[in-house]
């Protein structure tokens, strides 16, 4: 008799959605507290700050509806983020198989696409990157508190095969 490796089933549909909403989901509230806590902000100001990234300057005279608006994208953007984490690692196991240390460089590549194409698109335009601690504590946090919880949030919920 030839034994043949045993392969891993494939994923469920089910555990594909809840690997990309409790990924998304955790990584967009920590992600929020995160800013108010190194920018010193409230939770409306840092909906408008990424509000802003629609409407530009005007957030400030706008009602507070505005604060919905930045909350709504920054989650969709995370989310986002997470469905194309899983649905790569999809293709490719090693994503959830490494989570540990995918996480963290898909968070590095989340900071560079917001930095550098998102931001520099979007009603911002001028991008002041931040700097010295700041830069560390942003950097960082896409690493540990976006990147992470996405792909730990894979590895658990789709499997690390």
């Amino acid at each position: 008799m030839t034994s043949t490796p045993e392969t891993a089933p494939a994923p469920s549909g089910a555990s594909i959605i809840a690997a990309i909403l409790a990924g998304g989901f955790m990584a967009a509230t920590f992600d929020f507290f995160a800013a108010m806590l190194i920018y010193g902000g409230t939770a409306s100001g840092v909906a408008k700050a990424i509000a802003r990234g629609w409407f530009g300057m005007a957030v400030k005279t706008m009602p507070p509806i505005v604060d919905v608006i930045g909350i709504a994208s920054h989650y969709g953007i995370l989310l986002i983020a997470a469905s194309i984490f899983v649905l790569t690692s999809l293709r490719f196991p090693v994503l959830r198989q490494r989570a540990w240390i995918t996480g963290p460089l898909f968070g590095v590549c989340i900071y560079i696409v917001m930095h550098f194409v998102i931001l520099p698109l979007s009603a911002v335009h001028a991008v002041n990157n931040p700097k010295g601690i700041q830069f560390v504590e942003e950097f960082c946090g896409h690493m540990f508190v976006i990147g992470l919880p996405i792909a730990l949030w894979a590895r658990a919920l789709v499997g690390k095969i």
